[in-house]
C-alpha cells in the first residue's frame, strides 16, 4: 500500500500527534494552547509545505552561499547515505553480526525510487506570549524572560517529537519506502556521520547543531520568507488582516515510488529552476526591482516611504544594522571595507557581532534568551498586504514543471 503524501493528510497527522503529546506528562506542566497559535477549537495553526523533485534533484544548486545554506549543506545523497547506513547492519541466526553488509549506495536510490518528497512544517510561537516579552524586554538591553525561554524550549521539543512520530507513521504504511525525519537529534547525527570533519562547523553555514539548514528548506518549500534577521516568517491574509506567524521549523524526506508531481496538485510543488532564481532574488536585500518588491513580507525593502526597520532598531548588538543596505540597495562605507564579510558579492550577516554579545548572557543565565529581532517583528513589525496576497500565486506559477530527465 503505497503512502498517501498530500499536504491535508500531512497536516492532520501532526496535529494528531501534536494532540496525543499534550495528553503526555513531560508536556503537561503548562497549557499547551499558551505556546502556540490555536485554531478556534484548540488545535494548533501549522504551517506546511511540502515539495517533491527527482531523486537526483540537487537541492542546493546556485543557493551555495554561507549566508543562506552554508558551503557544504547535506543534500539528497548524504540523507540517503546517512539512512542507508544506519539501516546496514543484521544478525544471522548465531546472533552474530554479518560484517560484511554494506549499505545501499545512492546509486540503487537513483534506480528504484521515482522521487523525494520534503515536508517542512512550522508550529507558530503564541502571539500572548511574544507580546508580554516585547513589553518586557524593548529599551531593556540585557532584560529577558523565563517564559519566552521556557515556550521556546517546549515547542521545540514538542516538534521534535510530532516530526518524529508522523515519520515512523509514514514508515510503517510502505516498508518500501525511505523516509528521514529531520528533527533536531538527525541533523546532528547526519552532520557527524556523513559529512567530513573538514565540512562541519559554523566556519561552514548557519544551521544550528549541522549542516541541513532548515531554515533554508523552509523557504525552498515556499513556507516562508527570510527577513532582515535571517530568521523565517510567513503571512497569510485572513478576514481581511495580515497574520504574521514564526516559529520553529523541521522537516521530513520520504524517498518512495510514487510519480511526480509537477502540477502543483495536492499542494506539492516543485522547485523548478524559475522558482530557484526567483527565490534568491526575495532574500537578496540589494534588489531593489520593484516586480520582486511586491512579493516580499519584509517591509525594510525598500526601507523608505514609511517602511519597516523595527528589528534593527530594537538590537542591541547592532547585527541587524551591520546586515543589511541603506535605502538605495548600497552599503554604507563602514560595511563595504569589511571584504571578509561578503562572498560573490553577497553579504553576509553579522552573525559574529550578534554572538559575541548575547551568547555571553545565554551562557551566564541558561534561562535568557534576546529574540528581540523575531519577536518585534511579529508583535508590531509591518505588515505587507500585497506580498501577502500574491506570494503564493507566485508560488503556483514558477514551482512547477522543467523536471529534468532522470539519473542512473
Amino acid at each position: 500500500m503505497s503512502t498517501e503524501l498530500t499536504v491535508s493528510r500531512m497536516g492532520r497527522l501532526f496535529t494528531e500527534r501534536i494532540a496525543e503529546l499534550q495528553e503526555e506528562p513531560e508536556f503537561q506542566r503548562v497549557d499547551s494552547k499558551r505556546y502556540y497559535v490555536s485554531n478556534e477549537d484548540g488545535t494548533p495553526q501549522l504551517k506546511l509545505a511540502m515539495g517533491n523533485m527527482p531523486v537526483g534533484y540537487d537541492l542546493w544548486e546556485d543557493l551555495r552561499n554561507p549566508a543562506v545554506v552554508g558551503l557544504h549543506p547535506a543534500g539528497l545523497p548524504v540523507i540517503w547515505e546517512f539512512h542507508a547506513n544506519r539501516r546496514k547492519q543484521q544478525a544471522d541466526e548465531s546472533s552474530m553480526q554479518r560484517i560484511f553488509k554494506i549499505p545501499r549506495s545512492f546509486e540503487y536510490a537513483l534506480s528504484n525510487y521515482k522521487r523525494a518528497v520534503i515536508v517542512s512544517v512550522m508550529l507558530p510561537f503564541s502571539y500572548a506570549v511574544v507580546h508580554d516579552y516585547v513589553g518586557e524586554v524593548i529599551d531593556k538591553k540585557n532584560a529577558s524572560s523565563h517564559l519566552f525561554a521556557r515556550m521556546n524550549d517546549y515547542i521545540n521539543c514538542m516538534l521534535d517529537k510530532a516530526v518524529t512520530r508522523v515519520a515512523i507513521q509514514l514508515a510503517s504504511a510502505d516498508a518500501e519506502d525511505v523516509v528521514v525525519a529531520m528533527n533536531k537529534e538527525t541533523v546532528k547525527a547526519v552532520s557527524n556521520e556523513a559529512v567530513p570533519q573538514t565540512r562541519q562547523g559554523i566556519s561552514h553555514g548557519p544551521s544550528k547543531g549541522g549542516n541541513y539548514p532548515q531554515k533554508s528548506v523552509a523557504a525552498l518549500m515556499g513556507l516562508g520568507q527570510f527577513g532582515v534577521s535571517r530568521l523565517v516568517f510567513r503571512d497569510e491574509i485572513n478576514k481581511g488582516k495580515v497574520h504574521r506567524f514564526a516559529g520553529p521549523i523541521r522537516s521530513i524526506i520520504v524517498f518512495d515510488k510514487q510519480p511526480m508531481v509537477t502540477d502543483g496538485s495536492d499542494g506539492i510543488m516543485y522547485p523548478s529552476k524559475a522558482w530557484r532564481q526567483f527565490l534568491m532574488r526575495l532574500s537578496d536585500f540589494t534588489d531593489l526591482d520593484a516586480a520582486v518588491n511586491e512579493h516580499r513580507f519584509c517591509a525594510y525593502i525598500p526601507q523608505k516611504d514609511g517602511g519597516c526597520s523595527k528589528c534593527i532598531e530594537n538590537c542591541p548588538s547592532g547585527a541587524q544594522s551591520s546586515s543589511v543596505p541603506r535605502s538605495d540597495g548600497l552599503y554604507s562605507d563602514q560595511v563595504s571595507r569589511q571584504a571578509h564579510r561578503f562572498w560573490k558579492g553577497k553579504l553576509q550577516f553579522d552573525f559574529n557581532k550578534c554572538q559575541d554579545d548575547r551568547r555571553q548572557l545565554a551562557e551566564l543565565y541558561p534561562e535568557w534568551s534576546c529574540a528581540r529581532c523575531l519577536t518585534v517583528c511579529l508583535d508590531h513589525g509591518i505588515r505587507r498586504r500585497q506580498a501577502a496576497a500574491s506570494f503564493y500565486s507566485r508560488i503556483a506559477e514558477l514551482a512547477k514543471g522543467e523536471v529534468p530527465a532522470p539519473m542512473g
